[in-house]
């Protein structure tokens, strides 16, 4: 689904803003970070915030990632599935040890994956 460039910039970053749409349809647009791996993205979250109430009423997100540097940046739709604790805990124990991220037993994985996506680079 990605290109070179574009799987380059995905490794190359720890953080992406996550976009999902409320229950009263406003969208709600957070930083967060994340994992690639199998052509999936991995997002941990505590169990109460307010995008995991939103992708549970509508499992639809818009990821984007981007470098101020390159000026090159990639947004990417993906359907949404919230893992629970013991569904996500052998990706929480990649995240600790290979991120150094804590989580607790509060937290989940939003798993998202990718469906359509559009690049850019404005320095090309």
């Amino acid at each position: 689904m990605f290109s070179e460039e574009e799987i380059k910039l995905i490794l190359s970053k720890d953080t992406c803003r996550l976009a999902s749409v409320s229950a009263n349809g406003w969208p709600h647009l957070v930083p967060v970070s994340y994992v690639y791996i199998k052509e999936k993205f991995y997002v941990p979250s505590k169990k109460n915030a307010k995008k995991v109430k939103n992708l549970k009423i509508n499992p639809k997100a818009t990821i984007v990632i981007d470098d101020e540097q390159t000026e090159m940046g990639v947004m990417i739709e993906c359907n949404a599935r919230i893992l629970e604790y013991y569904e996500a805990y052998a990706i929480i124990r990649y995240m600790e040890n290979e991120k150094g991220w804590k989580e607790s037993k509060n937290t989940v994985i939003i798993e998202l994956s990718p469906l359509r996506k559009a690049s850019w680079s404005l320095k090309s």
